[in-house]
């Protein structure tokens, strides 16, 4: 675990950005330990969103029923 002021991770950001991949990173303010940088995975993020946001729950519900199509599919529509 690797514990910097907040000023240094602003500065730096994309280093612990890469750092908080292989081990937690702690944020201080003011000596403070305040917060944590941590990787979030796909299903972190969905439960992040649901929580936040009940109208996100909403839109993934009525969308799970329409039609899917790949990725390919998408580009050729743009």
């Amino acid at each position: 675990m690797k514990v910097i002021p907040l000023r240094e991770a602003e500065a730096n950001l994309s280093h612990y950005d890469r750092l908080c991949q292989d081990e937690p990173i702690i944020l201080t303010v003011n000596g403070v330990p305040t917060f944590q940088l941590a990787p979030l995975d796909d299903d972190d993020l969905i439960d992040l969103l649901l929580a936040e946001n009940p109208d996100f729950g909403r839109l993934l519900e009525s969308r799970a029923d329409e039609p899917t199509f790949t990725v390919e599919a998408a580009l050729e529509r743009l």
